[in-house]
């Protein structure tokens, strides 16, 4: 098989990709990132493809002379892409002279760095390079990976020219003079081998959707035009890798539905966009919670064009909710919270502080209304329940108050965080020895139907063991 595309960086300006879809044009790679930021086109290019059906790929050239290096640009493309889905993967431009003079198993450690923490975060992940470098640079290793290889002739018009197509690569970049409709001068023209879109790949289904608060439409953090010019400033999106360091979560089923549904509201609501300015300032982040406080605390009623930032949205979300539902706890979360001082305020606030690896490294275990937090960097809202997350309701939330005195019946029995084999052992107390006594609190289903018991261990370690192996004394 075979389908022809383009890649596209902001040396092409703002394409009208409208009439690029319908030149026949079926996918574009974008440049994510470039040495001095964001691609100045990225945000458009991804909306435009978004909009006209163009499946879409990523690339970042590479200035990386060490593995530490490469990590850091990995992290500057998915602190672009925020959890974004993407058809194609993110290809590592290979071609500066100066990784090429550090000799072949440097290149290999550098690349392998990237590519693994960008794969990691769930997308799939290539290189591109010239035939040139392929054939004299790349290790055996980086062979192993999807290569998008460049080779054009010195009179290159935009045609394909088969005697130079390469015999080896998932793809190939045929020219760098194309001329498309919807896009002013050169284009580079590509023709892949391989339809991406049946492999598994960070997309836009079955993925814990966030609200997010992240940028300006300029893809900066401040200096932008109050609401959402774009649509992306605050959005719904994917889950993604920030990487999270906690997840904060408010128990009270009510609480938690109803920050979801306004953060849903707030992302949806396009008068209501990015920006880190100051108060007092036209472009004041602190703007939405007025705005919000006047429209009785629903986003969906604002109509005046306003400014907000991760952690003042969410400050003016959970405040909302507190007015909403008139809990004195939740009114008393100040708006001027930020990113480092969040966490100590919402567990004041109620929610509990969640850390186990499992909630950070995946959306499979999060609940609607979780906030997700980096205390150094960022913040954000799940709208949607992970696969593997217990849904309890308000009225099933389990007791911590000791019910009666249990005692071991197996030899060693396993203490789970959750009811359920399937789950991991207690951190602080995994196992119990036949005899130990223990305070029974609750008693809860697994998803298979059995019943376990909620305990208490040696007056403060809680956890989920079977009722098999539990006898009352």
């Amino acid at each position: 098989m075979e389908i022809k595309g383009i890649d596209v960086s902001s040396y092409q300006g703002n394409p009208d990709w409208a009439k690029v879809s319908n030149s026949g044009t079926k996918f574009a790679i974008l440049r994510i990132h470039q040495k001095s930021g964001t691609d100045a086109s990225f945000e458009h290019n991804y909306k435009g493809c978004k909009s006209n059906g163009i499946l879409i790929g990523g690339y970042k050239y590479s200035y990386a002379l060490t593995p530490a290096q490469a990590i850091d640009e990995a992290e500057n493309v998915l602190s672009v892409l925020c959890g974004r889905g993407l058809d194609f993967p993110v290809f590592y431009d290979l071609e500066w002279s100066q990784q090429r003079s550090l000799g072949k198993q440097a290149v290999e450690n550098i690349a392998v760095a990237f590519l693994t923490r960008i794969k990691k975060a769930g997308y799939k992940v290539g290189i591109y390079c010239n035939l040139d470098w392929y054939n004299n640079v790349l290790s055996g290793v980086l062979k192993q990976y999807d290569c998008w290889i460049a080779r054009y002739p010195v009179n290159d018009n935009g045609s394909v020219q088969e005697r130079l197509r390469p015999n080896v690569g998932a793809g190939w970049q045929y020219s760098s003079k194309g001329k498309v409709p919807g896009i002013s001068g050169n284009v580079d023209m590509d023709v892949f081998y391989k339809d991406y879109r049946g492999t598994m790949q960070k997309g836009e289904t079955k993925m814990v959707k966030i609200s997010n608060c992240g940028h300006d439409e300029h893809g900066r953090y401040a200096g932008g035009k109050a609401g959402d010019q774009t649509g992306t400033e605050y959005q719904i999106m994917n889950w993604y890798s920030r990487p999270w360091l906690c997840v904060l979560r408010f128990n009270d089923a009510k609480i938690a539905t109803m920050i979801a549904d306004m953060a849903t509201k707030a992302a949806q609501n396009n008068l209501i966009g990015y920006d880190q300015g100051t108060a007092g300032n036209s472009n004041d982040r602190y703007s939405f919670w007025r705005h919000l406080k006047a429209s009785n605390y629903d986003p969906a009623q604002i109509t005046v064009a306003c400014e907000s930032d991760c952690s003042a949205s969410t400050a003016a979300i959970v405040k909302g909710a507190g007015y909403r539902l008139n809990n004195a706890r939740l009114k008393a979360v100040s708006i001027y919270l930020t990113t480092r001082n969040m966490r100590a305020a919402m567990k004041i606030a109620g929610a509990k502080v969640l850390t186990d690896r499992k909630y950070l490294t995946s959306g499979d275990y999060l609940k609607a209304g979780d906030i997700l937090l980096n205390d150094n960097h960022h913040v954000a809202i799940a709208v949607t329940t992970g696969a593997k997350a217990n849904t309890l309701s308000a009225s099933t939330i389990l007791s911590k108050t000791p019910k009666w005195v249990g005692k071991v019946t197996a030899n060693t029995l396993n203490v789970r965080t959750w009811a359920g084999t399937e789950y991991a052992q207690l951190k602080s107390y995994p196992t119990l020895a036949k005899g130990n006594l223990v305070d029974v609190c609750d008693t809860i289903k697994a998803k298979d139907g059995a019943s376990w018991y909620y305990i208490r261990i040696a007056g403060k370690y809680f956890g989920f063991v079977s009722t098999k192996y539990i006898c009352k004394v």
